[in-house]
């Protein structure tokens, strides 16, 4: 994922807080057993979102401790250990990331057609570890992301915004109901598939500007033109806040008495955190504001 999907830290709790970092650090360590110390460099607040989700639907227990780390040597940190749902979403990280950086290197040239060959030999030895013992989830994930490039360089498709995003979306129920059965896999997919097709519209308005100089894909870009008026920006606005919807939907089914400090964290995200993201950036595009300043 594109490091979107963040709570509102000044809303949150001390102890909320803590369990917060707790679980990202937890992510990193976990991602240097399981995908090696390469793949920390992909480490995102996305996938602590994506543990929140599984933990609270597993019923999975938290062993919280604190330790150093080679980033933290002098100061112990509290941090999340033995995670089973940690170490999925290591796996995840490492397929995703690994099949995004091989699309950089199909769809870009030049410089990010370099970066992109380089990054996917610099994450490739996670990337193995992580497909043999997810098989089935990569090749999920190929699928989706290949469908997606096709898609989008398909230049005799109706424009639209949400055809991509849905592939995206479906990619990420994927990913979020691996492993799950019955009503917890339908729960996971539809949180998955709606914060998916979020991210999906969200890093298109992060990127227009950028895409408008270098003439690189964007839907927006064939959907509105290069000059979207304030209307269509608040037609994105209104979509997106009717994908965040549907996730909540989906989250208000997690039985919040079960998960304690975590319904509090992914309340967070869900009603603050993704609102205010969006917010943001719809508001810097509309101005003109590239996400690179």
């Amino acid at each position: 994922m594109l490091g979107y999907v963040r709570a509102q830290m000044p809303e949150l709790r001390m102890r909320d807080y803590d369990c917060y970092r707790a679980l990202y650090c937890g992510l990193c360590h976990h991602m240097s057993k399981c995908t090696g110390q390469c793949s920390r460099f992909s480490l995102s607040y996305d996938f602590v979102f994506l543990a929140l989700v599984r933990i609270s639907l597993s019923g999975e227990e938290l062993t919280l401790k604190k330790k150093r780390c080679i980033v933290h040597p002098f100061k112990r940190r509290l941090t999340a250990q033995n995670s089973e749902a940690l170490r999925y979403c290591a796996d995840a990280s490492a397929i995703l990331t690994y099949h995004k950086c091989r699309d950089d290197v199909t769809d870009e040239k030049g410089f990010k057609r370099l970066r992109g060959r380089l990054a996917s030999l610099f994450f490739g030895g996670g990337y193995r570890r992580a497909r043999k013992r997810h098989p089935d989830l990569d090749q999920t994930v190929r699928a989706h992301l290949s469908a997606l490039r096709e898609l989008e360089l398909d230049t005799s498709a109706p424009p639209s915004a949400d055809a991509p995003a849905e592939i995206f979306g479906n990619l990420m129920a994927a990913i979020f109901s691996e492993g799950f059965e019955g009503a917890d896999a339908r729960i996971a997919a539809n949180i998955g598939r709606a914060i998916g097709h979020w991210i999906y519209l969200i890093d298109a308005a992060d990127d227009f500007l950028t895409d408008r100089r270098s003439g690189a894909f964007n839907p927006y870009l064939r959907l509105f033109g290069d000059a979207p008026t304030e209307s269509d920006w608040n037609t994105v606005a209104l979509a997106l806040k009717r994908l965040l919807t549907d996730a909540e939907r989906a989250f208000v089914l997690i039985d919040p008495h079960a998960t304690g400090e975590l319904h509090e964290l992914l309340c967070n995200i869900l009603y603050l955190g993704l609102p205010a993201t969006a917010e943001r950036i719809l508001k810097q595009t509309a101005k003109g504001e590239s996400k690179e300043k």
